[in-house]
C-alpha cells in the first residue's frame, strides 16, 4: 500500500504524527510492513520565512495570530507531553523557524536512496529537539549524513537547485487533493483522518486499505 504524507520539518504535529504512523506500522507485523511503501510529499508551511532565524515561534504565533504568553506556554506544552507520549523530545520555548526549501529538497535525495523516513526523523529532531537552523547548510550536511546519505550527493543538491522541481510538484498535487494543511495523509489514495490521527486510527486505515 502507498502512504502519501504531506508534512513540513517546522510543523511539531508532523513530527507527532510520524511518530504515531511508525507504531501503526509496526502493528502489521513483518509481512505487513513490507508491503508498505511511505512517500513524503512537500509542504511548506512559511515559503516566505528567510533561511536565517529571527524570532522565536511563540513570539512570531503572539505577533500574527495575538496569543497571549500563557497561551503560547500552555500550548507547547501539551505538545510536549502529547510528543512525550509517543517518544518524543519536542522543545518548542526557543524554537526560531526558518525556511524549509532546502530541507525538504534533501527529502527527496533521501527518497531515492530508500532513506527519506529516516531523513525526515532526523530533521524532526535536529529542528524541534535541538533547536537548530535546518536552512543553514552545514546543519543539512550533518544531519544528512547523520541520516545515512552520501556527503557528497548533498553538498552537490545544496550548491544546485536540484530537487527544487520535485518539491513544488509536490505542493501544487497538495493543491490539486486539497491539502490546505500538515500533516495530511492518504492511503491509497483515501485522505485519513483530519488532524493528527491516533495509532489506532491510522493502524484502522491500513488494515482497510491491506
Amino acid at each position: 500500500m502507498k502512504i502519501e504524507i504531506w508534512s513540513d520539518i517546522m510543523c511539531p504535529w508532523c513530527y507527532i504524527g510520524k511518530a504515531r504512523l511508525d507504531k501503526a506500522i509496526e502493528r502489521l507485523g513483518e509481512s505487513g510492513r513490507d508491503d508498505v511503501d511511505v512517500v513524503w510529499r512537500s509542504f511548506e508551511l512559511r515559503p516566505d520565512q528567510p533561511r536565517t532565524p529571527g524570532a522565536t515561534l511563540g513570539e512570531m504565533m503572539r505577533e500574527k495570530l495575538g496569543l497571549q504568553p500563557g497561551e503560547t506556554v500552555e500550548l507547547f506544552e501539551k505538545i510536549r507531553v502529547l510528543g512525550e507520549a509517543e517518544g518524543l523530545d519536542i522543545r518548542l520555548t526557543g524554537v526560531r523557524p526558518v525556511n524549509s526549501f532546502d530541507a525538504q529538497r534533501l527529502v527527496h535525495l533521501a527518497a531515492d536512496s530508500g532513506l527519506a523516513h529516516r531523513m525526515k526523523s532526523e530533521l524532526f529532531r535536529t529542528y524541534l529537539t535541538e533547536q537548530q537552523n535546518v536552512a543553514d547548510h552545514g546543519v543539512l550536511m550533518r544531519t544528512a549524513t547523520g541520516a545515512g546519505l552520501d556527503a557528497d550527493a548533498v553538498e552537490a543538491v545544496l550548491a544546485s537547485d536540484a530537487y527544487g522541481e520535485d518539491v513544488r510538484e509536490d505542493e501544487r498535487a497538495a493543491a490539486r487533493r486539497g491539502v490546505t494543511g500538515v500533516p495530511t495523509v492518504f492511503v491509497d489514495g483515501v485522505r485519513v483522518a483530519t488532524g493528527v490521527p491516533s495509532v489506532d486510527q491510522f493502524h484502522r486505515a491500513l488494515v482497510e486499505a491491506g
